[in-house]
């Protein structure tokens, strides 16, 4: 249920916070990544250290693509003793760090770069031109609508704060310019204005603005002639919290400087967007080379533009880009790995299971058990899927059109995810296999897995192992669980309702009522006014006993149950239920919230439990409210012994949810069967 005072927590916890079946790798295909713009080199002695066989390459029929566009090369050389340059682009992706760039020869010729005369000077040379700088830094994750990209921020500043942001403007003339300053209100308040802040730059002040609202907020002003420095340079930000507004709560995104630079070479490179006229760029010891890059994936060579004392001359004809380069400036891409080939697209089966090639070996007594049971079943990795779905870039994307491709009965997503997709946080927790988010109305963004299959009949689970070991222990929990004798336990359901509110309590009984045939055993924390060791206790005590299903209704967090706190992963740790493993039902603020960069939600916690726990569970990813939660849970009780399994009764149970409000599509998206989908009721 919704706890926002969990909710608060929640957001300054993280503010402070094998067997493989693809095929052999493929003689002519692979992948080459990138992480920034630039013009990069790669030789034949490159491909051959990744495993090509040069000898057999025809330097003519090299050919370079991202995505289904091919890009421009430049190519040196002879057979066996070849280079090739082309102009990559830093990832635009929500998704990855970096650009895949997929290379294959043997077939027809490739693209080449055109070669263009350079055009005769008009006019003097101009030596300064106008450029652009931005300043960020993806370091702090604050949920917010939109892409995943829109979540993440350099700074926050929670009034009265100040912080200092470093900008560095190469070449830098004492001329006016200008600054952007890019911030997100994320706070709200009766007062009018509720936001204010100050702008200072090399600490000259620029501005002082006040606005009313969340959202998003470019603050512009300009910058003085003598307050820029060639070079380093600093931006202050000051939120007085001088409104009115109880919290003045600011996002900083990111800054951006436009000013006056001399057309000087860093490290033998210029990117230069300019308009129509002759420039002359200088720092090359010796001749550089001149591309246009109007259109960066066709680019253009201009040859025949006079060099002399150290700097090029070229005449523009038009407003166009230009890349100035010299030896020092060709830069190696990150790395060159085969793209194999794959039947992926092909192989059909009941049951799919996405995994990292880490796990598979794990899982393959879960595949063996399931084919027992008349199952086909097939496996496919990540890479795999971005090969055959994405031209190699990572996406949640690819997965979805895997999986509506091949529609199976069920999917198992065995792996962990994480909101940080680009790993800027070098967190312990990263994507195996990444879940997607979708914007919310309580959390703002949160994970749904739901959403691969949201076009298919499919039964879709998740397992979030990071380990073989965890992937072995929820296997041998399914087996178990679905091998074991008859026993009283399995006509039990367990009921912990919360004590904040008395609605926790009769949505329980009004679910218990919904299982006519199952013995209740419920604990309510009402009698126990506050005292939730002595509640604790009975928790434990009736979880050993053993039950079918173990359900608890009310508030929490990631980590915990209700206030006290009644129930976390350390008591998670002294349960000794063993085979007799319940399926948690759990409709508690974040506590499936698996795809934390740094904690394991307390659902994980019971899922990998060694000696009992749970065997599978129905938790949601994000915040909700209860009216909602309470719809998705009388229709789950209600499909629960008319589908075949368990995952097919979650999966009917949210297509079969209303979906005419925000609160109930949220939690119909973002509830998640952390588990086998292919669960049987038992014998």
């Amino acid at each position: 249920m919704t706890n926002f005072p969990a909710r608060l927590f929640f957001l300054l916890t993280i503010f402070f916070a094998a067997q493989c079946t693809a095929s052999p790798a493929s003689a002519s295909r692979y992948k080459l990544f990138v992480v920034a713009d630039g013009l990069y080199r790669v030789t034949a002695s490159d491909l051959r250290r990744a495993g090509a066989r040069i000898a057999e390459i025809d330097p003519a029929t090299v050919r370079l693509f991202r995505g289904d566009r091919e890009i421009a090369l430049h190519v040196l050389g002879v057979r066996g003793d070849f280079r090739f340059e082309f102009f990559g682009q830093a990832s635009d992706s929500p998704y990855s760090a970096f650009t895949v760039y997929w290379l294959e020869w043997g077939g027809q010729a490739g693209k080449r770069m055109r070669e263009i005369p350079a055009l005769p000077a008009t006019d003097s040379p101009r030596t300064s031109a106008r450029a652009t700088v931005r300043a960020d830094e993806s370091a702090l994750y604050i949920p917010q609508p939109g892409d995943a990209r829109a979540s993440w921020f350099w700074h926050a500043l929670i009034a009265p704060a100040t912080t200092t942001l470093a900008i560095t403007l190469p070449f830098a003339l004492a001329e006016p310019a200008e600054l952007r300053v890019d911030v997100v209100g994320n706070s709200q308040d009766a007062a009018n204005p509720d936001h204010r802040l100050r702008v200072f730059f090399n600490e000259t002040w620029l501005a002082d603005e006040t606005w009313d609202g969340q959202g998003a907020r470019v603050l512009a002003a300009q910058i003085p002639a003598e307050a820029i420095r060639a070079g380093a340079n600093t931006v202050r930000l000051g939120a007085p919290g001088d409104t009115g507004a109880q919290a003045d709560a600011l996002l900083v995104r990111a800054v951006e400087a436009t000013y006056t630079r001399r057309l000087i070479a860093h490290d033998e490179m210029l990117d230069l967007a300019g308009e129509r006229a002759t420039y002359r760029v200088e720092g090359f010891a010796r001749a550089p080379d001149l591309f246009d890059l109007t259109a960066p994936d066709d680019p253009a060579r201009i040859v025949g533009a006079p060099f002399a004392d150290g700097g090029i001359g070229f005449h523009a004809d038009a407003a166009r880009r230009w890349l100035i380069a010299g030896e020092r400036a060709r830069l190696p891409v990150v790395r060159i790995t085969p793209m194999p080939a794959t039947n992926v697209r092909e192989r059909r089966a009941d049951y799919v299971i996405v995994a990292p090639p880490d796990l598979l070996a794990a899982a393959q007594p879960l595949v063996r058990w399931r084919e027992q049971h008349g199952l086909r079943v097939s496996v496919a990795t990540p890479a795999e899927i971005y090969d055959a779905f994405g031209f190699g870039a990572e996406s949640p994307h690819a997965i979805r059109a895997f999986l509506e491709t091949l529609a199976p009965r069920f999917a198992l997503l065995l792996g962990k995810a994480s909101y940080d997709y680009r790993d800027v946080l070098r967190a312990p927790n990263r994507n195996g296999v990444p879940t997607f988010l979708v914007t919310t109305p309580h959390l703002a963004q949160a994970a749904s897995d739901a959403w691969f299959v949201a076009e298919t009949p499919t039964a879709l689970g998740r397992i979030p192992a990071q380990t073989p070991a965890q992937v072995a222990r929820v296997v041998e929990k399914i087996i178990a669980y679905e091998s074991a004798p008859r026993g009283d336990w399995q006509t039990r359901a367990l009921w912990i309702a919360d004590a904040a509110e008395p609605g926790f309590s009769a949505l329980a009984n009004e679910l218990a009522a919904l299982l006519p045939n199952f013995a209740a055993a419920k604990i309510d924390l009402a009698p126990y006014a506050g005292d939730v060791n002595a509640a604790r206790v009975q928790v434990l005590a009736q979880w050993n006993v053993g039950a079918r299903i173990v359900t608890y209704i009310g508030h929490g967090s990631l980590t915990t149950w209700a206030a006290g706190t009644l129930f976390d992963a350390t008591h998670a740790r002294q349960l000794r239920n063993g085979d007799r493993l319940p399926v948690l039902v759990a409709p508690t603020c974040l506590a499936g919230f698996f795809y934390h960069p740094t904690q394991d939600s307390l659902a994980e916690e019971l899922l990998f439990a060694r000696d009992g726990g749970i065997v599978a569970g129905l938790v949601p990813t994000g915040l909700s409210v209860p009216h909602a939660q309470a719809a998705l849970l009388r229709a789950f009780f209600a499909e629960l012994f008319g589908a075949p399994t368990w995952g097919e009764a979650v999966a009917r149970a949210q297509r079969n949810m209303p979906a005419d409000s925000p609160e109930l599509r949220e939690v119909s998206a973002t509830f998640v069967w952390l588990g086998d989908p292919a669960l049987r009721f038992g014998e």
